[in-house]
């Protein structure tokens, strides 16, 4: 099989016991999600490797890779609470992107991450977010090997626990927070309320204990596209953004079609100003005229052409994208199928 869809292959066995449906499994595994996606979108359990999905789950490397930018989107202070955010007409968003929480974009929706049940877990912090290797034994900020300590991962779980601690600051907040499933069902208000003082007593949101990101609250999407794209990556920026080329082409053709209109204004002041005695006999003014409209006709012309060839880049890239990625699926399935015929 070396194109089309793969075979099917019939199972030999029931895919599931009854135990599946009954609650049996693990404490561990059921503060879990049912599946990730990994690095090739195929889906797995996450249990056999926490620290990889926790990685996945909490990490910001995203935006840490802006770091010294992230003011130009958002003000260095926690985020403002849930009923402030419903009050401003702000949408919420459930989001399980990490990178994507407390993030904002037109019109006026947030996106936020809820809560992980994992995080609200005092012996799955101790199992897998607290390191007690001699890399962090000393109170000295090491640098541990990559995927051998999980003192950044918790850098990040830390952060993300003291941005809802602003987001649910009142009992309204909360209320907001059940209605979207930001909070596990079984968190009660006076659960919250404990939870939040004794975070508070132990320091945890200062900025050494937390990541960078989490010094910012809301981060404007828009302008996370900008720096982005300032980056080098022009097309794709932050976060893509756009369902189709429609959306695209109305974006940028937008701002060009105001500057038309401003440019049309301009011309016709012009040509008052030239018919009358004092500009018209400026050879000043007559020269600003002169490049004006070159400017006129050739400077909108420009933008369409800069415009539909970033639409063909995009179109031919997404092409190229997708057929790389079929090939590499097919042979990954090609392979699974045959490692099952195996006996």
């Amino acid at each position: 099989m070396t194109s089309g869809t793969p075979r099917k292959e019939t199972m030999s066995h029931v895919p599931f016991n009854s135990q599946a449906l009954e609650n049996s499994i693990p404490e561990n595994v059921r503060l879990l999600p049912a599946s990730v996606r990994t690095s090739d979108q195929t889906l797995a359990n996450p249990s056999k490797d926490i620290q990889k999905f926790l990685k996945k789950d909490l990490d910001v490397g995203k935006l840490n890779h802006i770091d010294q930018y992230l003011w130009l989107a958002g003000a260095p202070m926690p985020p403002k609470p849930l009923n402030y955010q419903i009050a401003t007409s702000r949408l919420i968003a459930v989001d399980e992107r990490i990178d994507m929480h407390m993030v904002w974009e037109e019109p006026r929706q947030l996106h936020l991450k809820p809560i992980p049940r994992y995080l609200l877990d005092p012996q799955f912090w101790e199992t897998h977010l607290i390191c007690k290797k001699s890399c962090c034994a000393s109170r000295k900020d090491t640098i541990s090997t990559p995927g051998d300590c999980p003192k950044e991962i918790k850098k990040c779980a830390l952060g993300f626990l003291c941005s809802y601690m602003a987001l649910i600051q009142f009992e309204s907040d909360y209320a907001i927070a059940r209605q979207y499933r930001l909070l596990p069902d079984t968190i009660t208000w006076e659960m919250w309320l404990n939870l939040v003082h004794q975070l508070l007593e132990n320091d945890v949101c200062n900025p050494a204990n937390i990541d960078s990101r989490y010094l910012f609250g809301e981060l404007r999407l828009s302008r996370l596209n900008t720096i982005y794209a300032i980056h080098g990556s022009l097309l794709s920026g932050y976060q893509y953004t756009y369902q189709n080329y429609t959306e695209l082409f109305h974006d940028y053709l937008a701002p060009l079609t105001v500057a038309t209109v401003y440019v049309a204004l301009v011309l016709t002041a012009m040509q008052v100003g030239l018919a009358t005695t004092v500009l018209g006999g400026s050879v000043s003014f007559q020269n600003v005229s002169y490049r004006f409209t070159l400017f006129a006709i050739f400077g909108p012309l420009g933008g369409i052409v800069l415009v539909g060839a970033m639409g063909v880049f995009a179109f031919t890239k997404n092409i190229v994208n997708t057929w790389r990625v079929k090939r590499q699926k097919l042979a990954s399935y090609e392979q699974r199928v045959i490692q099952n015929r195996i006996p």
